[in-house]
């Protein structure tokens, strides 16, 4: 869920869900202003159509990475300047969690930021079962589980989340466990 605030008249896109390649910093609404993300990671805005669209008038922001000064700009996701209303979030949040197309129902999905001195210096995630430590742009560890209890393992040392047994017993005979 993209945020759009406004702080002494100027207009900043915030998200703080996104995951492994979202903005790591609120953006001013302008375009291609680009900024340091992770490591070589940059982002930047743009206003432009999508393909999708049948009004070609229409424009959107569009969010845009790039691995490397030197590599193409990867278009993640766009969002308009509409207001949404509680009701909105509700259905929204409803078909991600409750659609079999929605990734959110059938896979685990998990990032943590890694903090040092108060800026950020890398990020931990984790997709299903494979796990990886990134700091600046290396990947200095990665962890492939193979099974629910070595999940939950990393869940503890690399999270520092604990689930109660009643927390993990919800898992067990969901199509999101690993059966291994």
């Amino acid at each position: 869920m993209t945020n759009i605030i406004t702080i002494s008249d100027k207009k900043y896109m915030v998200d703080v869900g996104f995951g492994n390649n979202g903005p790591t910093a609120p953006l001013l609404l302008e375009e291609n202003t680009v900024h340091a993300n992770l490591g070589l990671t940059q982002m930047r805005l743009v206003r432009s159509k999508i393909e999708e669209q049948t009004d070609g008038d229409q424009r959107l922001w569009i969010y845009q990475i790039r691995h490397s000064p030197n590599s193409e700009w990867e278009p993640t996701y766009c969002f308009t300047e509409t207001e949404f209303l509680p009701q909105d979030y509700e259905m929204m949040n409803f078909w991600t969690s409750q659609n079999k197309r929605s990734f959110f129902t059938y896979c685990i999905l998990m990032t943590k930021m890694i903090m040092e001195d108060g800026r950020l210096i890398g990020i931990v995630t984790m997709e299903d079962g494979e796990a990886k430590k990134r700091v600046g742009s290396e990947v200095v560890e990665t962890k492939t589980c193979k099974s629910e209890k070595e999940r939950l393992e990393v869940f503890k040392e690399w999270f520092g989340i604990r689930l109660t047994q009643e927390e993990e017993r919800g898992i067990r005979g969901t199509v999101a466990e690993l059966k291994g």
